[in-house]
């Protein structure tokens, strides 16, 4: 027999990649115990909304053809005596869409810009100069704009910052439809003012719990959950949570607006070997 020649290793070169310089975003971690307290104390806060809707808010039907037809006394009875509906439905935020859009309007009206602009004294003498000469022209048309911006403002009022956010998801940094809530987060508590808002915290609950939520809500799904704050008969919950869930700290934002450059964030990888 014919030995043979040992297989010469072949030497792999280095892969080169490139990442960000920025800190990442760290979601909190919460204890399986602190989970199971914060669940209860959510289901005792919302239970009288799911007993509500139960009660006096009966599902849709569907579509049917229009007919001629005399209303039932029951019906009209029922909907005379219908109470008013529980306070705490008035600051929940009940579904991922509805928690983005007042995220989104937070962020709108709190964060900042998002870049510093540096002009030259003479690009500003400049602008101050054009600014005088179309002022008399411009007056009408900012008073009405300004009027127009209050009466919008009175009509919607002011937004409220949410307390917490529940989401049922036991690892939303993994999930792409829970990527942007860190974000907006941090962004709709940003504020130039000097009063201090307290941080809004992220609750991330395992996947069997909107199942539980959604019945104690008599809906559906729930998906996520938002708490404004100074809820009625949400204290309890919120002085839980702020003592045993971290805030998500999202530090790459305020890296990024200082507009600083941080270097080149480079990592080298061999394949089938060490970095």
């Amino acid at each position: 027999m014919v030995a043979m020649a040992p297989a010469t290793k072949q030497s792999s070169k280095p892969v080169f990649k490139t990442s960000s310089p920025f800190t990442e975003t760290k979601w909190p971690e919460i204890a399986p115990d602190h989970q199971e307290v914060i669940l209860e104390l959510l289901c005792n806060l919302i239970t009288p909304l799911g007993d509500y809707r139960r009660t006096h808010i009966h599902p849709s039907k569907g579509k049917k053809r229009k007919r001629t037809t005399k209303p039932s006394p029951d019906d009209s009875t029922m909907a005379e005596t219908a109470p008013p509906p529980p306070d705490i439905g008035k600051h929940l935020l009940i579904g991922l869409n509805s928690v983005t859009r007042h995220l989104e309007a937070l962020a709108a009206q709190n964060a900042p810009t998002t870049a510093p602009v540096f002009a030259s004294k003479n690009h500003h003498q400049a602008s101050e100069a054009a600014k005088e000469q179309s002022a008399p022209k411009e007056l009408s048309e900012r008073n009405s704009s300004t009027n127009k911006q209050d009466s919008q403002v009175e009509k919607k009022g002011v937004l409220r910052p949410l307390s917490m956010v529940i989401l049922t998801h036991p690892k939303p940094a993994l999930s792409p439809a829970h990527a942007h809530l860190p974000t907006l987060v941090h962004l709709s508590i940003l504020s130039s003012g000097p009063a201090s808002t307290i941080p809004t915290r992220l609750i991330p609950l395992p996947t069997s719990t909107d199942a539980r939520l959604a019945s104690k809500l008599h809906i559906p799904r729930v998906g996520a959950l938002a708490i404004h704050g100074g809820a009625p008969g949400a204290r309890a919950l919120e002085e839980y949570v702020r003592e045993h869930v971290g805030v998500t700290e999202c530090k790459w934002i305020d890296e990024a607006m200082t507009a600083e450059w941080r270097g080149l964030n480079v990592a080298a990888e061999v394949p089938g070997g060490r970095d």
